[in-house]
């Protein structure tokens, strides 16, 4: 519970400097929140960059990232932050253990996701994810989804601290 605590307070902190940087971006995605159709499943967008990078060069764990949120949680806000990486396993792509919030007008929520992120064409970078939501709106979903990496961002990228790299993406959430 101590641990859960920890990286709550470490998404918060990461969150709350997220606002005054993302201000600046447009939100990501064009899809519309749910309305009234049952929150059985749901559908989100997301664009995020870093914004600070981990305290071990070595690896991404400890590295934050801000962003915007769209689809079914409303125009909003994303933070990230790495807790684990492998770049070793499985040669040719990074492993990830991150947790994702997003922060939408409509919705909000945290999610722990594993993120596969296929690495060995470094002209078209691709990831798929799943996790769980743990927190928030849609509590207990499975979480998949997907990613691109764009080496140069559509959106501005305030903070960013790798020049204008984002990853656009999509979650699924469904109970």
């Amino acid at each position: 519970m101590k641990r859960m605590m920890g990286l709550l307070l470490a998404l918060a902190v990461v969150v709350a400097a997220s606002f005054a940087v993302v201000a600046q971006a447009r939100p990501a995605g064009t899809a519309s929140p749910a309305g009234g159709r049952s929150h059985s499943s749901a559908d989100v967008t997301f664009t995020k960059w870093v914004t600070s990078p981990g305290p071990d060069p070595s690896t991404a764990a400890g590295t934050g990232m801000v962003g915007v949120v769209g689809g079914d949680v409303g125009e909003g806000t994303f933070a990230g932050i790495v807790l684990r990486d492998n770049t070793t396993s499985k040669p040719g792509f990074w492993l990830g253990h991150v947790l994702y919030g997003f922060i939408g007008s409509t919705h909000s929520f945290l999610a722990k996701v594993f993120v596969t992120e296929d690495d060995r064409d470094p002209s078209l970078i691709t990831a798929t994810i799943r996790g769980v939501v743990t927190v928030g709106w849609m509590k207990g979903a499975r979480v998949t989804g997907e990613y691109t990496q764009h080496d140069t961002c559509p959106i501005p990228t305030p903070g960013n601290v790798i020049g204008n790299t984002c990853w656009e993406g999509t979650l699924h959430l469904q109970r």
